[in-house]
């Protein structure tokens, strides 16, 4: 009987403290639905974004050998995921370097305006957990990472 009563004032000093805890915003940052897409975000993933409550951990780009090759050109695939599950981003730019490619991308899904400046799906709304992908073919890879978005899309 004794251990029993223990159980319950234990479990109720837990209830209590994680609910003063879950009024600090620290712990509300690690409660906020997010997709995991494989460990934490390296700082070039990170995005600079406008009108969001958490910009730093919205968009995530991620690029690998397509282990293919287009006219003699190694293939590389792009992935651009909007890892917020409870919010759309818009106006997307990537910084891009000089980017060029030999193989055709579809300028509807990811097209260089400016040297380091590549905007992504035409400027539109990416839907929570939404991905963005795309193939390149050029002798090297490029070194993509998110340059802006914004959480006010019309």
């Amino acid at each position: 009987m004794r251990s029993s009563a223990a159980l319950v004032v234990t479990t109720l000093l837990l209830l209590l403290a994680f609910c003063q805890a879950s009024s600090s915003p620290q712990l509300q940052h690690h409660l906020r639905k997010m997709l995991d897409v494989g460990g934490a975000p390296s700082p070039s993933a990170i995005v600079s974004a406008h009108g969001c409550a958490d910009p730093d951990e919205l968009m995530r780009v991620s690029e690998s050998s397509a282990g293919s090759t287009y006219s003699g050109m190694p293939e590389y695939t792009v992935e651009i995921t909007n890892t917020c599950l409870d919010c759309t981003v818009c106006a997307v730019h990537i910084s891009c370097g000089d980017f060029a490619n030999t193989e055709l991308v579809d300028p509807a899904t990811f097209r260089r305006l400016a040297v380091d400046d590549c905007l992504v799906n035409d400027g539109g709304p990416i839907g929570p957990g939404e991905l963005i992908t795309f193939q390149y073919a050029n002798s090297f890879i490029y070194d993509m990472k998110v340059k802006s978005a914004s959480c006010k899309c019309a």
